[in-house]
């Protein structure tokens, strides 16, 4: 599996930008603190803002991280790797 994300790294090529999907809800997660209209006693759903906006974030990471093994690295596993 590491040989296959290192070939696929190298030897991605247009395929490359899926490595940047991960990253945006990352930096929603780190910036929920200093957002305004995140970080306010507010309710949403009748819960704290905050709470939401990180379990939505959250959930949403789970598809950009399959989006970057099923797009990425599968392509360039092999036999041996599976």
């Amino acid at each position: 599996m590491i040989d296959a994300s290192i070939r696929a790294v190298r030897q991605g090529g247009a395929r490359r930008w899926l490595l940047a999907v991960p990253v945006i809800p990352a930096l929603a997660l780190l910036s929920a603190a200093w957002l305004p209209f995140v970080n306010t006693p507010d309710l949403w759903l009748g819960m704290p803002r905050l709470i939401v906006w990180c379990s939505a974030w959250v959930l949403l990471l789970t598809p950009a991280l399959a989006a970057v093994e099923y797009g990425l690295v599968r392509p360039f596993e092999t036999e041996e790797d599976k």
